[in-house]
């Protein structure tokens, strides 16, 4: 008798040796099971910026998908015109032909001089707004227009804040920036990498609101990036936007 109860308190002291290692080993699979958790938890926050890059350069391609069946669209409408003006003329300088012999060499057109018709010209504007305030905006920080009222030629994008030229040629660009509190902006008007305008709004006291405004007159080429972004001397000021002070963003082509 005395035997069994010896061999049955060795069973069940196997049996809780057993045990524990298995809770041990519960436990640390628990724990590796919350590590895993906590990865793929960062891994989704870290893609979030990168989900939201792809739907800016989506809305790029987009307009770019706009602009290029525009240009052909105004190719073969140039196309055409040409070769209309070319059959007009050469109707006409027939019948001239055929009336008389005596002003048959005023009338023979020059083979190396240009066509004079003149070429159509595409209107390119636009014009948009922020919706609401900004505030402390970091440095250079583009700034972004969101309510887009025109847009002739799709050449602005509001969700990146850019206008990319359609067409080359001159460009007249013009814009109002609203700050408060107590602070100051320096905006610069970028055309790719480089400065080419600028402005500085500045609030002296707390509850105090600065509006300034200015306009730039640039020469750019098809493809051409312009946008405005605060610079590294921007010192704290919310950049204001509301219907009674709307902060704009507008460009045309002459």
């Amino acid at each position: 008798m005395a035997d069994e109860i010896k061999s049955l308190k060795e069973e069940i002291a196997v049996i809780k040796h057993l045990l524990k290692d298995q809770n041990e080993r519960m436990t640390k699979l628990e724990m590796e099971n919350n590590n895993l958790k906590t990865a793929l938890s960062q891994v989704e926050n870290d893609s979030l910026p990168l989900k939201d890059r792809l739907v800016d350069i989506s809305n790029e391609n987009r307009v770019l998908k706009h602009v290029v069946t525009d240009l052909r669209r105004q190719m073969t409408t140039i196309l055409k015109e040409s070769n209309l003006a070319t059959l007009d003329k050469q109707e006409e300088l027939g019948d001239a032909f055929r009336k008389t012999d005596v002003h048959r060499r005023l009338l023979l057109p020059d083979a190396g001089s240009p066509s004079t018709t003149p070429l159509p010209v595409e209107t390119v504007a636009f014009y948009a707004y922020m919706s609401k305030p900004e505030p402390t905006p970091s440095n250079h920080h583009s700034l972004i227009f969101d309510v887009l009222k025109t847009n002739l030629g799709n050449g602005y994008n509001k969700f990146s804040g850019t206008f990319v030229a359609p067409f080359a040629g001159a460009y007249v660009f013009t814009w109002t920036i609203n700050t408060n509190p107590h602070g100051a902006h320096f905006i610069n008007l970028m055309v790719n990498n480089a400065i080419v305008g600028g402005t500085l709004t500045d609030t002296q006291e707390a509850g105090d609101y600065d509006s300034d405004s200015n306009t730039a007159v640039v020469v750019l080429s098809q493809g051409d990036s312009v946008s405005l972004r605060t610079t590294s001397a921007s010192d704290r000021a919310q950049i204001y936007a509301d219907v009674h002070a709307v902060t704009s963003f507008a460009g045309w082509r002459l």
